[in-house]
């Protein structure tokens, strides 16, 4: 690893952009050659060459992944804002639903992505997780920072109510 990383971790960032994933796609890499190392074949071509080789399309497929994650969480979004109204409590009035969707507008990416795919998507955290390849944990840590800034931007008074 000391003598191949810079470089595998080089190639990740120059495809993948973000450092922690560039970094994930690296050690994908190191662990590929360490779980299968008969895939690698000295007849066909250096160590370095094929870690290269590997960390391209590891990084490629995660590229394409997010892709992926970030359309259907938009479509999520989308899906939730169109969706027709339920019952609707008393008081409770279009307004209303604007200011929610202004702070949902108002959080992170990850967070909003989250708190959407598990309250209008019905998800619990454990799916959300799965779905977001992310630990359970770190679902659970983005959906609580997620409500409470929610909480925080619903409990300030809105610009409507005279400010």
């Amino acid at each position: 690893m000391r003598l191949y990383g810079g470089v595998v971790h080089g190639m990740a960032r120059r495809i993948v952009a973000e450092p922690g994933l560039a970094e994930e796609v690296a050690q994908d890499a190191f662990l590929a050659l360490w779980r299968r190392p008969g895939a690698y074949d000295a007849a066909r071509g250096s160590l370095q060459a094929f870690l290269l080789g590997v960390t391209r399309n590891k990084a490629i497929d995660l590229v394409r992944r997010e892709e992926s994650r970030h359309r259907a969480s938009k479509l999520l979004i989308a899906e939730a804002e169109a969706a027709p109204k339920q019952e609707e409590a008393p008081g409770e009035s279009l307004e209303e639903r604007h200011r929610v969707k202004d702070a949902l507008s108002k959080l992170s990416f990850v967070q909003r992505e989250a708190i959407v795919l598990a309250y209008f998507g019905g998800r619990t955290y454990r799916e959300v997780a799965e779905e977001l390849h992310i630990p359970e944990g770190t679902a659970k840590t983005r959906l609580r920072d997620g409500l409470l800034k929610l909480k925080e931007l619903m409990s300030s008074p809105s610009r409507a109510d005279g400010e």
